[in-house]
């Protein structure tokens, strides 16, 4: 059987057990860089939003012998530990006044998420693209985001240029900054004599979660405030979605072999869903311009 054969049977069954006062769908969800998992969305039809939970590992599960109904009475047993208790204000989201205070966004490669990006007022620069999000907090949902979409944008009857304005605004709120020293990052894993010369001269720039943090580098005043604590120039070496490194190189320094480094370490160390860029960027603290380095 297949995933969604899978997730369609899986579909069948929770509808005998949890009834008809319930809608149940499956789908397929497209995550960073095309990544495809597969989920079910289970809500009560009073309720406006609905927990979205993955069945992937149910199907591993399955693959290798264990009974489907038993994956289904453990998925209602999440799905009830996770359902909305009536805590969350839906109208802090369906409110702009509201919801923009919530506002902050994540950073993505461009041409690895076109696709997606179709339906995102998102924001282009060089390869990258900045995608807004809404931050929600409750009780019984926990925290998590929604992606902007163009529809809400719609709803909401504001511009593109308004939107922006209040996400810039509340980024850094929402999901403050954490620069540190790349020696604190790495702590005693670093040798003795290594802490000198290079590592120093480097800085690991996410959020506070760590969690989808490389947009950091891209709130209001945070790269001048970098190029401040360097004295000058900087290179920004793309590590993940979750952070960049800024580094501080001597004038006329050839950093080609940083663009070599990256790729390799995209290609074997970083799982596909959270490589960032193959690129090295150069920011231009006279111009205050962040520029893509071409070999």
């Amino acid at each position: 059987m297949s995933i969604n054969g899978f997730g369609n049977k899986m579909v069948e069954k929770l509808r005998e057990i949890l009834g008809s006062l319930y809608i149940i769908e499956y789908k397929e969800v497209v995550k960073n860089n095309g990544k495809v998992y597969h989920a079910i969305l289970v809500k009560k039809e009073s309720e406006k939003i609905a927990p979205t939970i993955y069945i992937d590992d149910d199907y591993k599960a399955f693959t290798e012998g264990v009974d489907i109904d038993t994956l289904v009475y453990r998925f209602v047993k999440i799905y009830k530990e996770n359902a909305v208790n009536g805590d969350f204000d839906i109208s802090s989201f369906t409110d702009f006044s509201k919801a923009c205070k919530q506002f902050t966004f994540k950073v993505v490669g461009y041409d690895k998420n076109r696709q997606q990006l179709r339906d995102i007022p998102y924001k282009k620069i060089h390869d990258l693209a900045l995608v807004p999000v809404c931050m929600i907090k409750s009780d019984s949902l926990g925290e998590g985001s929604i992606t902007i979409k163009n529809d809400h944008m719609k709803y909401w009857e504001v511009s593109f240029d308004e939107l922006w304005e209040n996400v810039y605004e509340y980024a850094e709120e929402n999901s403050p900054v954490s620069i540190e020293s790349i020696l604190h990052t790495l702590g005693h894993m670093v040798p003795g004599n290594m802490c000198d010369s290079f590592l120093k001269d480097m800085l690991v720039i996410s959020n506070e979660s760590k969690l989808k943090g490389a947009s950091a580098i891209f709130y209001p005043g945070v790269m001048e405030r970098i190029a401040d604590r360097f004295g000058g120039d900087f290179v920004i070496i793309p590590s993940s979605i979750h952070e960049v490194i800024a580094l501080c190189l001597p004038t006329g320094v050839d950093i080609s072999g940083l663009v070599s480094m990256v790729r390799e370490v995209n290609s074997t160390v970083v799982s596909d869903e959270e490589v960032l860029s193959d690129s090295v960027y150069l920011y231009d603290h006279k111009a205050k311009e962040l520029k893509i380095y071409s070999e």
